[in-house]
């Protein structure tokens, strides 16, 4: 593709999610920014999903149904096969933007050709109610180490690439079953190496915590996953040298009682309690993982964040 047709296409990726489906579509018709496209990727829902997009009579919007894969990778890179777009817009189908976000991310990447990656923070919501913000970035010359070892500050829904980073160079994400649930963390490490990010410092958009969703679903797999992820990355670094080791470590076990901290949130304290102790296992410096084997032990549920 040469030249899009418009200047964004928004890539809206959708499973069993009608119940908020209208807020997020509504959220993107009502940018202050038109010239927009969207592209709805329905992946295999058995809801009124269909039924919801077609409610819609704006032209602009297009819906399409796949097969269910089983990967959140396969129905974006089915959107962004369809953009016509410049640019790319991610939106899960539960989140929604606030009006300004096409409009402020359009003027980023003019006033800087030479970003490839926008993205800007997101308020969390969880039953309905805002809890608190996410802060992403800052991004700097050393953002890829910055995500490697200090993990991933780049939110999906709250991310716009340049369609030649698909159409150009060839970057999707992975559909690698040992990635799963981690996609696109990892296209954020591959691309972190490859192009400059740019924040918006505002809250443009609302990420809405589901507790069944992929985020707290099968967490010892989701968790292998990122490790598993981290590890291809960590392949390529110089193990010999005893500060990286350190980091490696510490790493590993910030992730590992990650898990612990959703099983907290579950309740399940045997095994975050089991959790925690890997941490320590892999790094018995990290005091977050102390703090967790008491509160497992205590049964006492800790703020989640």
């Amino acid at each position: 593709m040469s030249e899009g047709t418009c200047e964004f296409s928004v890539v809206i990726t959708t499973h069993n999610k009608g119940l908020f489906l209208r807020q997020t579509i509504e959220s993107v018709l009502s940018q202050t920014f038109r010239d927009f496209e969207v592209i709805v990727v329905d992946h295999g829902s058995t809801d009124n999903t269909k039924e919801i997009v077609a409610s819609f009579s704006d032209k602009r919007i297009r819906y399409v149904y796949e097969t269910n894969c089983g990967l959140s990778a396969c129905p974006r890179n089915k959107g962004m096969g369809l953009a016509r777009g410049n640019l790319i817009a991610f939106l899960d189908g539960d989140d929604f933007w606030y009006k300004d976000k096409l409009r402020k991310c359009k003027t980023a990447f003019d006033d800087m050709p030479d970003i490839g990656v926008v993205c800007h923070n997101l308020a969390i919501m969880h039953d309905g109610k805002i809890i608190r913000n996410a802060s992403f970035g800052p991004y700097t010359e050393g953002l890829y180490r910055r995500l490697l070892f200090e993990g991933s500050c780049v939110g999906t829904s709250a991310v716009v690439i340049r369609s030649s980073i698909f159409y150009k160079d060839g970057y999707r994400f992975s559909e690698d079953r040992n990635f799963f649930a981690a996609e696109d963390y990892e296209y954020w490490l591959r691309l972190a190496q490859r192009y400059r990010f740019y924040l918006i410092s505002d809250v443009l958009g609302c990420y809405r915590v589901v507790d069944n969703g992929l985020m707290m679903g099968n967490i010892d797999a989701d968790t292998v996953n990122v490790l598993r992820i981290l590890d291809s990355h960590f392949a390529a670094l110089d193990a010999g040298n005893r500060a990286i080791r350190k980091m490696i470590k510490k790493r590993r076990s910030s992730v590992m009682c990650g898990a612990g901290r959703m099983y907290n949130h579950k309740r399940n304290f045997n095994e975050a309690r089991r959790w925690y102790v890997k941490a320590l296992g892999e790094y018995p410096a990290n005091y977050k993982a102390y703090i967790g084997v008491i509160a497992a032990l205590l049964r006492f549920r800790l703020g989640f964040k």
